[in-house]
């Protein structure tokens, strides 16, 4: 098992090149089919320097044309390392299985969320939406989950998150709501609801403790995906595993 779980370390850091790949272009509105390229000079990264790693190690940290430095490099660095850690868990908890495959796929997805609503506040609809669809096909051609679970809970988050987006007028976005279906449908109904209440008790949490740290002000505004891409992470991996412990 130490040669595949290498394999699929090394899978999850090309992966993470990719998520960060996505995160720097994503923003711009242009194709994410593109060449890396200096965002201020628009000279094309050396293959090396596409992974933030290799260009500390090579020395590629800056543009070679201009001299400007990577712009989110720090996120990049991390995500690099957040991401083979994650393939390396998922592995090791599910084994080789086409389970693997699919819940993998789902945490790079929401490892890009997470990074593109931290940095720009924003949930893309060209990254949201067709994960949507892929849940769907996961949902009917793999069972991942069952389909009527994985409609029932789409459907009850599309609900929950919207009357929640109107009532909080502009605390939720359009971007949530397409979140949290695309979460309902890759881990079902019941266990959707926890997770939609836990995100609701991290996000209050963490806004308290940056109130009272002064790092916020009452009319700041705290995006709220990460706290749905975190609890939905863990209910999609432990949502049985909860539910059972609390009902």
């Amino acid at each position: 098992m130490i040669i595949p779980t290498i394999l699929y370390a090394l899978l999850g850091w090309l992966v993470g090149i990719a998520i960060n790949h996505a995160a720097d272009i994503l923003p711009k509105r242009e194709t994410v089919v593109q060449w890396p390229k200096c965002s201020a000079c628009g000279a094309r990264r050396p293959v090396p320097a596409w992974s933030a790693w290799l260009a500390v190690l090579t020395g590629q940290q800056k543009c070679a044309q201009c001299g400007q430095p990577r712009p989110q490099f720090t996120r990049s660095l991390l995500v690099e390392i957040v991401t083979p850690a994650f393939f390396i868990f998922l592995i090791t908890h599910y084994g080789i299985s086409a389970y693997l495959g699919w819940v993998s796929l789902y945490t790079a997805i929401l490892i890009l969320v997470t990074v593109t609503d931290l940095e720009h506040r924003l949930i893309f609809n060209i990254v949201i939406l067709p994960s949507i669809l892929l849940a769907l096909v996961g949902t009917f051609a793999a069972g991942v989950p069952p389909w009527p679970a994985a409609l029932v809970g789409g459907g009850a988050a599309f609900v929950v998150v919207y009357i929640a987006a109107l009532i909080s007028r502009g605390g939720l976005g359009e971007g949530d709501v397409t979140l949290s279906v695309f979460l309902g449908l890759i881990m079902g109904f019941p266990f959707i609801l926890l997770s939609l209440g836990f995100g609701v008790f991290l996000g209050g949490f963490v806004a308290a403790l940056l109130l009272v740290s002064r790092r916020v002000g009452l009319k700041s505004f705290i995006p709220y995906g990460p706290f749905l891409t975190i609890t939905g992470w863990v209910m999609l991996v432990w949502g049985k595993e909860i539910w059972d412990y609390y009902f």
